[in-house]
């Protein structure tokens, strides 16, 4: 009787940390795959606004469209696309060409080694 407790107690162990490590692993894929998705849509929003900025190679026009942009695309879409989400956007374009951003995105990261890109201190 005490072994038959003693296996039902541990067979529900086993389920319980394999139901959680299912639910564990998808989250992880799920968080990454969400990631990568977000840093292209930005990286393509940044290209996009950055195109048309340079083809009426204008500053002060470009600082405009971009405020404009970011008010009708706050509405549609929440405060996420204010001005100074899409100068971010802006920026990474810059920054990076389409190759190093999709190698970057796609690339796993150790993030104990990466702590001291990011101005952590341990």
């Amino acid at each position: 009787m005490a072994d038959d407790i003693l296996n039902l107690a541990t067979s529900e162990e086993l389920l319980y940390n394999d139901v959680c490590g299912i639910i564990d692993g998808v989250r992880a894929k799920v968080a990454t795959y969400l990631n990568t998705e977000i840093c292209m849509t930005n990286w393509y929003v940044g290209k996009r606004i950055k195109e048309d900025i340079l083809y009426n190679q204008r500053a002060e026009y470009g600082k405009q469209v971009i405020k404009k942009l970011a008010t009708r695309l706050t509405v549609k879409y929440g405060s996420g696309w204010g001005y100074g989400k899409l100068k971010h956007c802006v920026r990474s374009a810059y920054l990076f060409s389409e190759d190093e951003i999709g190698y970057a995105v796609r690339s796993p990261i150790d993030l104990d080694s990466s702590s001291f890109a990011y101005g952590s201190k341990r």
